[in-house]
């Protein structure tokens, strides 16, 4: 990956950081819930960003790469809405399942008043290096919990230790071969970030 590349994915992962401060979660506040609903903000994928120096061809049959390019991102946002992938939808069910296997006393109730907001706040797709035809993905995630009264009482900004760290990674025209291949690399590049996220929001709970 090029200096400027680098840098750049590190202004994004800045910049998207929630001005939020850290609110630690006590497992009093905690217990007094008993049901929580999971918000998505933003509802779509728009937070998406491609850095590369791709470019993408359709031949009829299938893709093909062209350096010193753009078009990552809006075929990836094709696809994606093709395929009814949502980056919030995924983020979200990982974040449930590791709820549910912990077995935290808390309901997951649609209709419950208290909130657990999760916010992404950019995912960048970028080549896994300047040499390489793999691309990689890295995932920023906020969340904030609110009780029925509104106040916060759960606040964590999840951020890679390192934005262009090597990574899960994939060929772009495997990244496109089917939905599945698509949900099995972003599942896997957003897998540590939600943890980390997880580990926040349940370090004095278990």
């Amino acid at each position: 990956m090029k200096p400027y590349y680098a840098l750049y994915l590190i202004i994004l992962f800045i910049s998207g950081c929630s001005s939020v401060p850290s609110v630690k979660l006590t497992k009093s506040n905690f217990d007094a819930l008993e049901t929580i609903s999971i918000e998505a903000n933003p509802n779509n994928n728009e937070m998406l960003t491609a850095i590369t120096t791709v470019e993408v061809h359709w031949l009829g049959v299938f893709y093909y790469e062209a350096n010193d390019g753009l078009g990552v991102r809006e075929l990836a946002l094709k696809f994606m809405d093709e395929h009814d992938i949502s980056l919030n939808n995924l983020v979200q069910q990982q974040l449930i399942e590791k709820i549910n296997a912990d077995n935290l006393q808390v309901s997951i109730d649609s209709h419950s008043p208290n909130k657990l907001v999760i916010t992404l706040n950019v995912v960048v797709l970028g080549m896994k290096h300047g040499f390489s035809d793999e691309l990689t993905a890295r995932f920023n995630i906020a969340g904030q919990l609110l009780d029925s009264s509104g106040a916060m009482i759960w606040s964590y900004n999840a951020i890679p230790v390192s934005p262009v760290a090597p990574g899960y990674s994939i060929k772009l025209k495997d990244l496109f071969e089917s939905k599945e291949s698509m949900l099995h690399f972003l599942n896997a590049a957003a897998e540590p970030i939600v943890q980390k996220l997880y580990e926040n929001f349940k370090k004095n709970l278990v």
